[in-house]
């Protein structure tokens, strides 16, 4: 027999061999798919938690053309207002009350920090 005959048929060892293999594969494909899904799943949960609340408002009591610096963190917000009252204000970002006030003033004679 040539070897384009035997290439037809197999005989039946390998026959089990190969539906093994390929029963593998559908089970190993499967396995992969799953996991690509709970990852996609696990993203989409991630970002649609980060939209889900409410953006804080704070009313204030000092006009924006007065707002110098913010600085964020830790659930708190950091503002440095200039203006008649210069000051640095420590507030808590979920309540908005007032953690902290700095009152900025000039040493008598006009040097700040020399």
């Amino acid at each position: 027999m040539s070897e384009n005959e035997d290439e037809g048929e197999l005989d039946p060892a390998m026959e089990r061999v190969r539906r093994k293999l390929v029963r593998l594969l559908i089970v190993s494909s499967s396995i992969m798919i799953l996991g690509f899904a709970a990852v996609v799943a696990g993203i989409f949960y991630r970002v649609s938690e980060m939209d889900s609340g409410p953006a804080a408002a704070v009313a204030l009591e000092f006009g924006t053309a007065d707002l110098i610096a913010v600085s964020a963190g830790d659930d708190q917000i950091v503002l440095t207002i200039g203006g008649a009252n210069p000051r640095i204000e420590v507030r808590s970002v979920p309540e908005g009350t007032v953690l902290g006030l700095f009152t900025l003033r000039p040493d008598a004679a006009g040097r700040a920090g020399q």
